[in-house]
């Protein structure tokens, strides 16, 4: 009986590692702070790259020519677009919001993906 339970319990403790390693370090649903490093390099040169007054096709251009495999772009919106970066856990990942007015950009912010300025991000631009 007492190998049987712990027959049962490495069985469990295995399974749970392997589930552990699936979630949190293989990227398939969180990315570690080192394996993003690739993809906020590629999202701050977009962002450098971009200015206010810079059309939609001057942005598209530009996030087409520098963004990484992992780079998303959502442009549903005429007012709003963001360029984000997969799931960091601890919500360490960056968005860039791009703020349009008269199909120009008016604004260019860097967030994390829960809200807040990152530290080490570069300012804001434009209104």
């Amino acid at each position: 009986m007492k190998q049987r339970n712990l027959i049962l319990v490495l069985i469990f403790a295995l399974i749970a590692t392997i589930y552990g390693w699936w979630i949190f370090a293989s990227g398939e649903w969180f990315y570690t702070h080192g394996l993003n490093a690739s993809n906020r390099a590629a999202l701050l040169k977009i962002r450098e790259k971009i200015s206010v007054g810079d059309g939609y096709e001057q942005v598209l251009k530009i996030y087409w020519q520098d963004a990484s495999p992992d780079l998303r772009l959502n442009s549903g919106s005429p007012k709003v677009w963001s360029i984000s970066m997969p799931w960091e856990v601890g919500a360490g990942d960056w968005v860039l919001y791009l703020d349009f007015s008269d199909d120009k950009v008016s604004a260019i912010k860097v967030r994390t993906s829960d809200g807040p300025r990152p530290g080490k991000a570069p300012d804001d631009l434009g209104g």
